[in-house]
């Protein structure tokens, strides 16, 4: 609630959201009724096991996989309307933070981060170059991915995410490769440089969430609230 006792607009939602998959004659749940309300620069963390649906979530939230049955809502808008493009919304609205990197390999540091902005110009180019620094890069703008390590390729990764300022960040796993302390490193770079983007991040290890605003439980594609 707001001060003004009026409730906080949300910018992401699901209403009873499903999704299915065919495995010959069986079908698959993914994910089970999932509700789920995020509201403008919230850190909204999933706790869940592999395989509890945490990352076909987090596909359906940005329009990736629409889901089997309900819809998912941004800024009060069905994101699977017809007539809408999910690429061209994913672009302008949403950054993500695969648990695999996607880094292009003939593309240097500032090169990867800047390859998913909106627009290449000498504005997009200072934000990125502000990024490297922000995330402890700065010496490394020329080196391709294969010369960095896993957590500067993570950092990289995560630059990439937040280029474009997206009203809503999705990281799916996003210290699963890393070392504890660079994990940590990496989870408080991502909260602290992410600026008024709502957070959603999923992750099997809950120490990786202690800075969520509000914590839920995943489990078999089913979504329960901790706190």
């Amino acid at each position: 609630m707001t001060n003004a006792g009026q409730p906080v607009k949300t910018v992401l939602e699901t209403k009873d959201v499903t999704l299915t998959y065919q495995d010959g004659r069986n079908i698959v749940y993914a994910l089970r009724k999932v509700n789920l309300a995020v509201a403008p620069g919230e850190f909204v963390g999933i706790l869940g096991p592999s395989g509890s649906g945490k990352t076909s979530l987090l596909y359906t939230l940005s329009g990736i996989r629409p889901p089997t049955v309900g819809h998912v809502y941004l800024y009060g808008r069905a994101i699977d309307m017809p007539g809408v493009s999910r690429e061209a919304l994913r672009r302008q609205n949403f950054g993500f933070v695969f648990q695999q990197y996607f880094l292009i390999n003939y593309l240097n540091v500032l090169q990867n981060i800047i390859v998913g902005a909106k627009r290449d110009d000498a504005e997009t180019r200072e934000r990125g170059r502000s990024l490297v620094e922000r995330l402890g890069l700065a010496g490394l703008e020329r080196r391709k991915p294969y010369e960095l390590s896993g957590g500067q390729r993570q950092r990289v990764a995560i630059a990439r995410a937040i280029i474009n300022e997206p009203l809503v960040l999705l990281a799916d796993e996003p210290t699963a490769n890393l070392d504890h302390t660079t994990g940590a490193t990496v989870m408080d770079l991502l909260t602290e440089t992410r600026g008024e983007s709502a957070l959603v991040a999923v992750s099997h290890d809950q120490t990786v969430l202690q800075r969520a605003d509000s914590l839920y439980k995943m489990w078999d594609g089913e979504l329960e609230r901790v706190r």
